[in-house]
Protein backbone atom coordinates (compact mmCIF):
# COMPACT_ATOMS: atom_id res chain seq x y z
CA UNK A 1 0.00 0.00 0.00
CA UNK A 2 1.14 2.99 -1.16
CA UNK A 3 1.78 6.44 1.43
CA UNK A 4 -0.17 8.09 -0.61
CA UNK A 5 -3.36 5.52 -0.26
CA UNK A 6 -2.61 5.23 3.14
CA UNK A 7 -3.06 9.51 3.87
CA UNK A 8 -6.17 9.53 1.73
CA UNK A 9 -7.81 6.62 3.84
CA UNK A 10 -6.72 8.57 7.32
CA UNK A 11 -8.29 11.63 6.19
CA UNK A 12 -11.65 9.76 4.65
CA UNK A 13 -12.29 8.07 8.29
CA UNK A 14 -11.18 10.98 10.37
CA UNK A 15 -14.20 12.61 10.39
CA UNK A 16 -16.22 9.58 10.79
CA UNK A 17 -14.58 9.47 15.03
CA UNK A 18 -15.27 12.81 15.32
CA UNK A 19 -18.78 12.43 16.38
CA UNK A 20 -18.10 9.53 18.77
CA UNK A 21 -16.21 12.00 20.70
CA UNK A 22 -18.73 15.05 20.71
CA UNK A 23 -20.84 12.44 21.91
CA UNK A 24 -18.31 11.41 25.15
CA UNK A 25 -17.99 15.27 25.75
CA UNK A 26 -22.01 15.69 25.64
CA UNK A 27 -22.83 12.94 28.48
CA UNK A 28 -24.73 14.32 31.37
CA UNK A 29 -23.02 11.85 33.72
CA UNK A 30 -20.06 13.60 33.12
CA UNK A 31 -19.22 15.35 36.69
CA UNK A 32 -17.70 18.55 35.28
CA UNK A 33 -21.48 19.13 33.49
CA UNK A 34 -23.09 21.39 35.87
CA UNK A 35 -26.70 19.34 35.26
CA UNK A 36 -25.08 16.39 36.47
CA UNK A 37 -26.23 14.71 40.03
CA UNK A 38 -22.68 15.60 41.84
CA UNK A 39 -21.95 14.05 45.76
CA UNK A 40 -19.06 15.08 47.62
CA UNK A 41 -16.87 12.74 49.49
CA UNK A 42 -15.51 13.78 52.73
CA UNK A 43 -12.94 11.48 54.50
CA UNK A 44 -9.98 11.58 56.52
CA UNK A 45 -11.88 14.41 59.37
CA UNK A 46 -10.31 13.85 62.94
CA UNK A 47 -13.46 15.44 64.93
CA UNK A 48 -12.75 15.95 68.54
CA UNK A 49 -14.70 14.09 70.99
CA UNK A 50 -15.60 16.01 74.23
CA UNK A 51 -16.00 15.98 78.02
CA UNK A 52 -16.71 18.91 79.91
CA UNK A 53 -14.86 21.08 77.41
CA UNK A 54 -11.65 18.83 77.40
CA UNK A 55 -10.63 16.73 74.71
CA UNK A 56 -10.88 12.60 75.60
CA UNK A 57 -10.17 11.33 71.85
CA UNK A 58 -10.61 11.76 68.00
CA UNK A 59 -13.12 9.94 65.84
CA UNK A 60 -12.24 9.88 62.27
CA UNK A 61 -14.72 10.29 59.45
CA UNK A 62 -16.44 9.44 56.24
CA UNK A 63 -18.74 11.43 54.76
CA UNK A 64 -20.66 11.99 52.12
CA UNK A 65 -22.97 15.13 50.98
CA UNK A 66 -24.97 15.08 48.33
CA UNK A 67 -25.49 18.30 45.78
CA UNK A 68 -28.36 19.39 43.64
CA UNK A 69 -27.20 19.95 40.25
CA UNK A 70 -25.82 23.48 39.30
CA UNK A 71 -22.54 24.01 41.05
CA UNK A 72 -19.60 23.02 38.54
CA UNK A 73 -17.00 19.76 39.82
CA UNK A 74 -14.25 22.31 40.18
CA UNK A 75 -15.79 24.91 42.16
CA UNK A 76 -16.88 22.61 44.94
CA UNK A 77 -13.62 20.96 44.98
CA UNK A 78 -12.15 23.91 45.69
CA UNK A 79 -14.75 24.68 48.38
CA UNK A 80 -14.15 21.47 50.02
CA UNK A 81 -11.44 22.45 52.43
CA UNK A 82 -13.49 25.39 53.67
CA UNK A 83 -16.17 22.67 54.42
CA UNK A 84 -13.50 20.46 56.38
CA UNK A 85 -12.51 23.64 58.40
CA UNK A 86 -15.89 24.55 59.17
CA UNK A 87 -17.18 20.94 60.16
CA UNK A 88 -13.95 21.33 62.92
CA UNK A 89 -14.34 24.35 63.90
CA UNK A 90 -18.71 23.41 64.84
CA UNK A 91 -17.12 20.38 66.49
CA UNK A 92 -15.02 22.59 68.93
CA UNK A 93 -17.65 24.69 69.68
CA UNK A 94 -20.23 22.26 70.91
CA UNK A 95 -19.71 18.34 70.87
CA UNK A 96 -20.54 15.68 67.95
CA UNK A 97 -20.80 12.82 70.26
CA UNK A 98 -23.63 11.57 72.37
CA UNK A 99 -22.79 12.62 76.41
CA UNK A 100 -21.59 9.03 77.53
CA UNK A 101 -19.94 7.97 73.68
CA UNK A 102 -16.39 9.08 74.19
CA UNK A 103 -15.89 6.32 71.00
CA UNK A 104 -18.12 7.75 68.13
CA UNK A 105 -20.05 10.70 66.71
CA UNK A 106 -23.61 11.45 67.16
CA UNK A 107 -24.71 10.45 63.72
CA UNK A 108 -28.02 12.10 63.60
CA UNK A 109 -26.01 15.54 65.35
CA UNK A 110 -22.77 15.00 62.64
CA UNK A 111 -25.06 14.97 59.61
CA UNK A 112 -27.42 18.04 60.45
CA UNK A 113 -24.04 19.93 61.52
CA UNK A 114 -22.22 18.99 57.96
CA UNK A 115 -25.58 20.05 56.17
CA UNK A 116 -25.46 22.80 57.78
CA UNK A 117 -22.08 23.65 57.32
CA UNK A 118 -22.16 22.75 53.40
CA UNK A 119 -24.90 25.10 52.92
CA UNK A 120 -23.23 27.91 54.35
CA UNK A 121 -19.90 27.21 52.26
CA UNK A 122 -21.63 26.23 49.11
CA UNK A 123 -24.99 27.97 48.93
CA UNK A 124 -28.26 27.36 50.59
CA UNK A 125 -29.56 25.76 47.42
CA UNK A 126 -26.62 23.53 46.82
CA UNK A 127 -26.04 21.14 49.42
CA UNK A 128 -29.10 18.40 49.60
CA UNK A 129 -27.88 16.11 52.22
CA UNK A 130 -25.66 14.76 54.36
CA UNK A 131 -24.51 11.35 55.69
CA UNK A 132 -22.03 9.39 57.87
CA UNK A 133 -20.32 6.64 55.83
CA UNK A 134 -17.99 5.44 58.96
CA UNK A 135 -16.50 6.24 61.84
CA UNK A 136 -13.03 5.21 63.38
CA UNK A 137 -12.35 6.10 66.94
CA UNK A 138 -8.25 7.05 67.61
CA UNK A 139 -8.43 5.22 70.79
CA UNK A 140 -10.99 3.50 73.22
CA UNK A 141 -12.35 5.47 75.92
CA UNK A 142 -15.13 3.99 77.84
CA UNK A 143 -17.46 6.42 80.32
CA UNK A 144 -16.54 6.79 83.91
CA UNK A 145 -18.67 4.96 86.46
CA UNK A 146 -20.74 6.67 88.36
CA UNK A 147 -19.42 7.75 92.03
CA UNK A 148 -22.80 5.93 93.36
CA UNK A 149 -21.78 2.41 91.49
CA UNK A 150 -18.59 1.41 92.02
CA UNK A 151 -17.55 -2.33 93.01
CA UNK A 152 -16.92 -2.84 96.34
CA UNK A 153 -13.50 -3.45 97.10
CA UNK A 154 -12.17 -6.96 97.30
CA UNK A 155 -11.52 -8.72 100.22
CA UNK A 156 -9.10 -11.44 100.44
Amino acid sequence: MSRGLLLVLLILLAPSGTPAFAAAEKNPSVPNEPNADLRLDVSGIGLPILRNGQVVNFVFVRARILLNPGLPRPEVDARDPFIREALIRSAYRAPLNAPNDYMAVDPKIFEAVLLREAKAVLGANVARSAHLRDQRPQKIVYAPRKSGSSAPPIQP
